[in-house]
């Protein structure tokens, strides 16, 4: 099951990090679990706003992934949320 660190939707300031656990639904995602530093699972917390934050956030980095010449694929840093 594929993960990807993104920004903590209940931190104001942008600051703090989760692991979304999530899996492939035809063209979009489902979200499994979103785990804090606490490594408490804040996805039951979460309202449809900010699940929808997360998703978005995913979206985005797989999108800038593909764009990603093949060459500098193994160099780079994975890109933030």
């Amino acid at each position: 099951m594929p993960e990807h660190v993104c920004l903590d939707p209940n931190d104001p300031y942008a600051q703090r990090e989760v692991r979304v656990a999530f899996e492939r639904i035809g063209a979009g995602f489902r979200l499994i679990a979103a785990i804090d530093a606490c490594d408490d699972d804040i996805l039951p917390d979460l309202v449809d706003a900010q699940r929808a934050d997360l998703i978005r956030e995913i979206a985005d980095a797989e999108r800038a992934a593909d764009r990603v010449p093949p060459a500098f694929v193994g160099a780079r840093s994975p890109a933030p949320c």
